[in-house]
């Protein structure tokens, strides 16, 4: 019935968006989504099901990918507001619900100086990625691992403040900038990475999902995980702490940028709300986008962090883990045709030593995509993917530490 209701949202605020815009076009924008086709894996079973497996589909079959709507209001010269929800049959979480809710403030200024404040909910500035409406990626229809993870368990709710800048000692074609946000209500961020590891994906988390995490190793009567729901919200407050991040970037034209970002949930280890336990989760981001000869596009993004959670035992938290990863993507188009191919490296280290609980693995992936524009609203996509792994806890499932996962797609996407 819920999920009824909201896809009833869906459609009110669809129909009245069509009007507003009717009415008074300059000020809003709405993109809306579809993205239906065939799927076939082979591998290990989902970790949507509550398994192991690094794909999102437990089977092959006709997929409905998902649903979006992307609405933006202008509601004053300098005040935007923007709404994006989107709509999935996997049972994780309401039909329908939002991964983004801001409003965006930008003064007007009277000098060469630029700012911006985003208060509600949204993505940290992050990805080089995922850059199209709905947080899609104009790429690839799978996302890389980073910003896979990024779309599982990362959003800020807080506020975000941005500063750019054209210096004219450099000329007019470069740009530097720089964002700072303080957030709340992200504390769970890590659980998934560290029991479930990397993964490579489109779904996209929205603010009521509840995410299967692996079953969890039986320790000690008493010793942790007892407590620990079998299921992880991953936008939950648990301790009342604020995090942080920080961002720099350096633009040059369309022809290059370069971003770096310093992120922080501050969470507390040792908190527990509700089955959810406080992850405490940072991590140091670098990416660059450039245009090479041949109009050949580039994305480079390295990510390189920790998540612990628990108190200290022997020297280190009951959960302690190192993480790391970096892709590299190439695209051009050609026409209506888009050619990409993206390779993925990815790696776990451990610290702690709780027993039954080892959580090491290191992998590479590799997708190629091809996409055909029928028209501007109409797109057809097809799409290969491996990934090989290699995780220690596997064997707690039966299975080999070493397994290879494979997914090709047919995608019609619709957006209008």
């Amino acid at each position: 019935m819920v999920g009824i209701l909201k896809f009833a949202t869906l459609i009110a605020l669809f129909m009245a968006s069509l009007q507003a815009i009717a009415d008074e076009p300059s000020r809003h924008d709405l993109a809306v989504g579809v993205d239906l086709g065939y799927v076939s894996v082979s591998g290990i079973e989902s970790w949507t099901a509550g398994s192991v497996g690094k794909l999102r589909y437990a089977d092959s079959g006709v997929a409905f990918n998902r649903a979006f709507l992307d609405y933006e209001s202008r509601l004053a010269d300098t005040l935007n507001a923007t709404v994006v929800l989107q709509a999935y049959d996997d049972g994780l979480g309401t039909a329908i619900d939002f991964t983004e809710a801001y409003l965006e403030w930008r003064p007007l200024s009277q000098s060469a100086n630029r700012y911006r404040l985003k208060v509600g909910a949204f993505y940290p500035r992050i990805s080089l990625e995922n850059v199209g409406r709905g947080w899609s990626s104009p790429y690839t229809m799978i996302f890389s691992t980073i910003n896979t993870w990024i779309a599982e368990e990362l959003r800020s709710v807080g506020a975000e403040f941005s500063w750019s800048r054209k210096p004219v000692s450099l000329g007019g074609a470069h740009e530097v900038g720089i964002n700072a946000a303080v957030f709340k209500g992200n504390d769970p961020a890590g659980s998934l990475l560290a029991w479930k590891g990397w993964s490579v994906h489109d779904r996209q988390s929205r603010y009521s999902d509840k995410l299967p995490l692996p079953p969890l190793p039986q320790i000690q009567p008493g010793m942790m995980f007892e407590a620990q729901d079998p299921y992880v919200t991953p936008f939950r407050e648990v301790d009342d702490k604020a995090g942080y991040y920080v961002n720099a970037e350096w633009r040059y034209g369309r022809q290059f940028l370069v971003r770096a970002m310093l992120y922080n949930n501050e969470a507390d280890p040792t908190s527990i709300v509700g089955g959810q336990y406080g992850w405490y989760t940072e991590f140091s981001n670098f990416g660059v986008q450039a245009t090479l000869p041949g109009d050949v596009g580039l994305i480079a993004q390295w990510m390189s962090g920790s998540t612990v959670m628990g108190p200290v035992i022997n020297g280190a938290h009951v959960v302690d883990v190192e993480y790391d990863s970096y892709f590299l993507l190439l695209t051009r188009n050609f026409g209506k045709h888009r050619v990409s191919a993206r390779y993925d490296n990815f790696d776990m280290t451990q610290n702690d030593t709780t027993p039954e609980d080892n959580n090491p693995e290191y992998g590479l992936a590799w997708t190629a995509s091809y996409q055909y524009g029928l028209s501007d609203k109409v797109t057809l996509a097809a799409e290969w993917l491996g990934i090989k792994t290699h995780r220690c806890a596997l064997v707690y499932y039966g299975l080999s530490p070493d397994v290879v996962e494979k997914q090709a797609q047919l995608t019609l996407q619709l957006r209008f």
